[in-house]
């Protein structure tokens, strides 16, 4: 199973903040789920709900990072998703493309860009990354400085595998979320969010020492935000690797 080393410690002067957080990959793949979403799908609350179960009754036994990813298509049905984005459409176009899918829907789950039919079958599937050997190492930093992010990543080129290019993007994801809707398919229901992806940057070539900076949303509670880091060849048509962090101790650094 895939090995995580967070390193959290606080210094005991505030003018000193905390300390970066150090996320470390080991032999075995970690699966990434996508699940496609929308506040305005009467159909997907029920999918948000079997996310957020597995995520948190799953530690220690399955290693996947979960990543809502809330698209814009179903706004027109009169609820403008405060969640969504083109961008995250855009992307879920690109995995059908790449499985050669007809349309894409929600929910939509896909496990390591493999679409994923079923909740029995979205299990199997993360287990049967887990038991796949990471065919590289990542070493993962995140600090702050002032207003921003700072995440270095370094994947050593003696320990890598591969020679294809490889791509990677930086994540940002929130947890504990909810919205009162008031129209559209859900009008009347409160919704409940984890995992909801709330940056993504552009696919980046990886090199052996990478770094990204990413601006501090006020809007993002500091107890819920992680930062995520994901490696495939390019288009997404193979998952390499990922890696994964809470990120509290560095927002409530003031």
């Amino acid at each position: 199973m895939f090995r995580l080393f967070l390193l959290l410690s606080l210094v005991s002067s505030c003018a000193l903040g905390a300390e970066p957080i150090v996320v470390e990959g080991g032999a075995q793949q970690t699966a990434v789920l996508e699940l496609y979403t929308s506040e305005g799908c009467s159909s997907c609350p029920r999918a948000d709900r079997w996310m957020s179960q597995l995520v948190a009754a799953t530690p220690g036994e399955l290693d996947v990072l979960a990543l809502g990813f809330h698209v814009d298509y179903w706004n027109y049905l009169g609820w403008n998703d405060r969640f969504s984005s083109p961008a995250y459409t855009k992307r879920q176009r690109e995995l059908g493309a790449n499985n050669r899918q007809r349309t894409i829907y929600t929910p939509e789950f896909f496990v390591n860009g493999r679409e994923a039919r079923g909740t029995g079958n979205v299990i199997d599937m993360i287990e049967q990354v887990n038991r796949q050997a990471a065919p590289l190492a990542l070493r993962m930093e995140v600090d702050r400085d002032d207003g921003e992010l700072v995440v270095t990543l370094q994947a050593p080129a003696e320990r890598n595998q591969i020679s294809a290019q490889v791509h990677h993007r930086y994540l940002i994801y929130e947890n504990n979320l909810s919205t009162d809707v008031k129209r559209g398919e859900n009008s009347g229901e409160t919704l409940h969010h984890q995992q909801v992806v709330r940056y993504m940057s552009r696919a980046l070539k990886l090199q052996p020492d990478n770094r990204h900076r990413i601006p501090i949303d006020p809007e993002w509670r500091a107890e819920n935000i992680g930062v995520a880091v994901l490696v495939t060849s390019p288009g997404d048509r193979d998952y390499l690797q990922a890696l994964h962090t809470p990120v509290a101790p560095l927002l409530r650094a003031d």
